[in-house]
């Protein structure tokens, strides 16, 4: 009678309810008396580290685990959530892990993050650890990673103070870089003295957000093969926009000026200047308060001026200038770094792309466009503040 009573379904339900009953005192006495696990704990990857979905951000092996006699409620919730792993480990070994969703949220079964839109951060709110899906707006800046430091018999390439590789100078042209080119890094070479270094290579740091520094060979993965173009083309310690959505765009200002005739510094150069300018500054985002400059990949050219320190300048820059300072001033953001409010706007000895600053003092980044129209003395000018808005 007794084997066959064991065997009725009733009887098991019986069982397990007075399982619950008897245990859920000393449950409850268990975790009042238990501190909760130190969410590091069981962190796979380093606190502020960024994240994407699918990605394994928790340990299980790391989550505490409890016998299953003390907390069959953990087998039940393990199986709601489609943990069969914990489930498997729990029935075999008898202990029975925390419920992941008990000690973490935007984390799945397994510990992977669960899915969202695109650079998560990896944090601690509470007793919990966290993926925390991304702002609408997240900028870093560009920072040297990687190094050619000169020597005495060649180069040799250094990542956070650490050597990573010895080159000859006949070696020298293997470097590969998104930043120089061969031929950049010989001429360095040859004009440098010994321990003089050079940045070949940049990551991403001082995020918006607090996040960790990301290294070169994440950007793309993490933030798109656009923000990486992006920063190839701006200096060191420049602003970059690494990632936004959700956002609507608002026309906040446009100003425009000519070009004019000026044949003394031959009008042929000038032309070419005012679009190399123009071609610095289009498309660069300025997040709120940073001060960015514009792109290095432009070149001027330099005509003869006696006026000028050194006897030459790029003239034709200041028409694009003016347009440009007059269209910040109207959207209400202070005189950029290296103008004036002369006709002759741009000060000596600032380059025009790299020196001046733009400064955002508002709350919302903004996005500076620039086109011509025309040719010769009367094209004309145009330059655009967009305001970038989160929704």
């Amino acid at each position: 009678m007794l084997r066959t009573s064991s065997r009725d379904p009733r009887t098991m339900i019986i069982l397990l309810i007075l399982i619950v009953v008897v245990m859920s005192p000393l449950d409850y006495y268990l975790h009042t008396r238990t501190s909760p696990q130190d969410p590091e704990e069981i962190s796979k990857i380093p606190i502020g580290s960024t994240v994407v979905a699918e990605m394994q951000v928790a340990d299980p092996a790391r989550i505490r685990k409890e016998p299953l006699i003390i907390h069959p409620d953990y087998l039940i919730k393990n199986i709601q959530d489609g943990d069969i792993g914990a489930v498997i480990y729990g029935l075999l070994t008898g202990t029975m892990m925390t419920p992941i969703k008990d000690i973490t949220e935007g984390v799945g079964p397994g510990g992977r993050a669960s899915e969202f839109e695109g650079p998560g951060m990896l944090t601690i709110k509470g007793d919990k650890l966290v993926v925390q899906p991304p702002a609408n707006f997240i900028w870093a800046y560009k920072t040297p990673y990687t190094y050619a430091v000169k020597t005495e018999d060649g180069i040799v390439i250094v990542e956070k103070n650490k050597t990573i590789k010895r080159l000859s100078p006949k070696e020298i042209g293997n470097v590969a870089s998104d930043y120089i080119n061969a031929t950049e890094l010989e001429k360095w070479y040859k004009e440098a003295k010994v321990g003089d270094r050079i940045a070949i290579d940049f990551s991403l740091s001082n995020f918006s957000d607090g996040r960790l520094e990301v290294p070169p060979e994440d950007i793309t993965r993490f933030f798109g093969e656009r923000t990486k173009k992006y920063m190839e083309e701006y200096p060191e310690g420049a602003p970059i926009m690494a990632y936004m959505h959700h956002y609507r765009v608002e026309e906040v200002a446009e100003a425009t000026s000519q070009l004019e005739s000026y044949p003394e510094y031959d009008d042929i150069a000038r032309e070419y200047n005012a679009k190399e300018f123009v071609k610095a500054w289009n498309g660069t985002i300025v997040p709120p308060g940073t001060s960015s400059p514009g792109k290095d990949t432009v070149q001027f050219t330099s005509s003869r001026d006696p006026k000028a320190p050194g006897g030459y300048a790029s003239h034709g820059t200041c028409p694009p200038a003016r347009a440009l300072r007059d269209a910040v001033a109207q959207a209400g953001l202070p005189t950029p770094t290296g103008m004036s409010w002369g006709y002759f706007a741009l000060i000596y000895g600032f380059d025009p792309a790299t020196d001046v600053k733009v400064y955002n003092d508002g709350k919302y980044p903004i996005m500076i466009i620039m086109w011509t129209r025309g040719s010769g003395p009367s094209m004309v000018i145009h330059a655009k503040i967009l305001r970038l808005v989160p929704m």
